[in-house]
């Protein structure tokens, strides 16, 4: 038996404005070398050191169920998880919660990323997520879970968020995997949010972000009285996280307020439908932040 497939195709809105004011060497080789840092995270993360850490952990090896496959294509990121047939997987309830547990695991190493584009050059991602198959080979990636991934981030996410497919969300037995795994390891703090609004299901990583520090949560207390000091560091990784993603929007809108001061008719129409896209990033921001006592002196005016 395989686990489900994990498939995301994730853009970097702004690259285009980005791209455009390159007019010099020097500045393309700086923006060539932050993609390459980027790509670079991701080569990281699939380190022989992790191999060996995953092998360790009783209750989940990534890489017994999955072959990790990324590939970035100018400023778009294909990320699959590649199930593995494995012998001994004969449990379906089994099946479905190591599946939803690899989309945890997935979140987790987005958020290097989502830091480096947002706090370097205050670009956010925008993205699509799918189970249907998708294979990836160097700088290559084909199949329908690409396509899925890509209209789901064109078509369904619209706002600076990464969007699950119908048929992801869809999937009863797994999403309550992932609720399951949202209550028990990070205090119900959901992994996947629904928007209010039109309903779709997206990746909540400012949310799983501030799970790590709940110290409602037991396992906090648990990791507080074991060592302190990593809690400490990763306090101020998270705070670090929320700060510099509310300057980000924050800068954001104010550089698209600026830019649509003078446009008129549709040129101005179009530009407003932008601004709308990161005022909705700025309420989840806010609909997080203001309500932690953490974070909340981070909450943008």
């Amino acid at each position: 038996m395989k686990l489900l497939q994990w498939t995301l195709f994730i853009d970097m809105l702004g690259y285009r404005d980005i791209n455009g004011s390159i007019n010099s060497e020097d500045l393309a080789k700086e923006f060539v070398s932050f993609m390459e840092e980027n790509k670079a995270l991701f080569d990281f993360q699939n380190d022989d050191y992790f191999v060996e850490r995953y092998k360790q952990n009783s209750q989940f090896d990534l890489y017994e169920f999955y072959e990790v496959k990324h590939a970035f294509v100018s400023d778009s990121l294909i990320l699959t998880f590649y199930p593995k047939e494995v012998e001994s997987l004969v449990n379906v309830d089994k099946m479905y919660m190591h599946s939803a547990n690899a989309l945890f695991i997935i979140t987790m190493r987005l958020q290097a990323f989502i830091y480096s584009c947002f706090s370097q050059k205050s670009v956010f991602l925008r993205g699509g997520v799918s189970n249907k198959y998708c294979y990836v080979k160097d700088n290559f990636a084909v199949g329908e879970g690409l396509i899925d991934s890509y209209l789901v981030e064109s078509k369904v996410a619209k706002y600076p968020r990464i969007a699950l497919s119908k048929d992801t969300s869809s999937n009863t037995k797994l999403m309550e995997k992932i609720r399951f795994l949202s209550d028990v390891m990070y205090n119900n703090n959901q992994l996947v949010a629904k928007d209010p609004v039109d309903g779709v299901y997206y990746l909540d990583y400012l949310k799983y972000n501030l799970a790590m520090i709940d110290a409602s949560s037991k396992i906090v207390q648990a990791r507080i009285l074991a060592d302190r000091k990593g809690f400490d560091a990763q306090f101020e990784s998270v705070q670090l996280f929320v700060k510099k993603h509310g300057n980000g929007i924050e800068a954001k809108l104010a550089e698209l307020n600026i830019r649509v001061a003078p446009l008129k008719g549709k040129e101005k129409e179009a530009m407003q439908k932008v601004i709308d896209k990161f005022e909705w990033l700025k309420d989840y921001h806010n609909s997080l932040v203001s309500k932690n006592n953490l974070v909340s002196e981070y909450t943008i005016k």
